[in-house]
């Protein structure tokens, strides 16, 4: 393929003062760069052009999951705490080879949430043409976009750019109480979605984690779930992410309420 990476990436990072204000999401365009970027401001993105070949990346998705009617959000936890404290963390992990992002957001939700979710169309404001001239169009897009390198490690020595895309994701009514019976009747360590995921991996036909063996999620009401990501070990990037979320479900509440 070449040269691994055709054209050098600055990953420049400018330490910011981190503000508190509150994020106001305006859903004017001309605005969005103002109000998702405030979000972030423990970054400076690159505006240098890169060119990155496919041997130095890793695409994955993330899915911030609510239970709407209870106004509640899911967040994991790994049980080895005393071994490894990470803290309360988002479902989130690489794609597949052929996957889609929005599949992999799914999938990573259930795997590591314990919780079947689907996309939630909310009024994200984004820069992605819509067909419809209406800016307050709901849609599944991502909500955030997070680049980091990947030091040199044995699986990969050379090291590399890892991009995460967040998604917003709803567990319905159904599935909620689906899986809480299931709890509640086998008290397995593993949610269906870990334990498929190991009998297709002792089989041959998957790669499977096993430190997700470990994970317990749990639904928090929103004001509990951000004070557990301000206390986990990546509280910058799940702070925003969350908290981002969070006010477009609710604008999302408000403009139904609204419409009913």
């Amino acid at each position: 393929m070449g040269t691994r990476v055709l054209y050098n990436y600055h990953a420049t990072v400018e330490k910011v003062k981190p503000t508190s204000s509150i994020i106001t999401l305006d859903l004017a365009e001309d605005t969005l760069e103002e109000n998702m970027a405030l979000a972030n401001v423990s970054y400076n993105i690159p505006r240098e052009s890169s060119l990155i070949c496919a041997g130095a990346f890793i695409t994955g998705a993330g899915a911030v999951m609510f239970h709407r009617r209870s106004k509640r959000v899911l967040l994991v936890i790994d049980e080895r705490e005393e071994e490894k404290a990470l803290g309360w963390f988002l479902p989130k992990g690489r794609k597949d080879a052929g996957e889609s992002l929005e599949a992999a957001a799914v999938r990573e939700g259930e795997e590591e949430g314990g919780y079947p979710c689907k996309l939630l169309p909310v009024p994200v404001p984004t820069r992605q043409p819509k067909k419809d001239d209406d800016r307050r169009l709901l849609s599944t897009e991502p909500i955030y976009m997070h680049n980091w390198a990947v030091p040199k490690k044995r699986s990969w020595p050379e090291g590399g750019m890892y991009t995460c895309f967040w998604y917003v994701c709803e567990i319905t009514d159904e599935d909620l109480e689906k899986v809480e019976k299931e709890k509640a009747e086998k008290k397995e360590t593993m949610n269906r979605a870990q334990q498929s995921l190991k009998e297709a991996t002792e089989s041959g036909k998957a790669f499977w984690d096993y430190h997700e063996l470990h994970y317990r999620s749990e639904l928090f009401e929103y004001e509990e779930a951000k004070s557990l990501i301000a206390s986990s070990i990546d509280s910058t990037v799940f702070g925003c992410v969350l908290a981002t979320a969070i006010e477009l479900v609710q604008k999302l509440d408000d403009l139904e309420d609204k419409t009913t």
